[in-house]
């Protein structure tokens, strides 16, 4: 749903989802098997598409999405 409301890819969904339940960047790269910087790189993406600076703000977003 946070790909489709949200126009993120698949992957940067997946990365708003693990940072909206608080999780760090390096607990996000073990779970979705991919690199620190990837997920980062993730985020760079997800915050431009967002228009927001913060992980806050980006999760909050999400949690208030997933909540609708």
């Amino acid at each position: 749903k946070l790909q489709q409301w949200l126009n993120l890819t698949q992957r940067e969904a997946e990365v708003l989802l693990w940072v909206s339940y608080g999780k760090a960047s390096s607990d996000i790269s073990e779970v979705l098997n991919i690199s620190p910087r990837t997920v980062q790189k993730h985020l760079e993406r997800i915050f431009d598409k967002l228009g927001v600076e913060t992980r806050a703000a980006a999760a909050a977003i999400a949690i208030k999405m997933i909540g609708q």
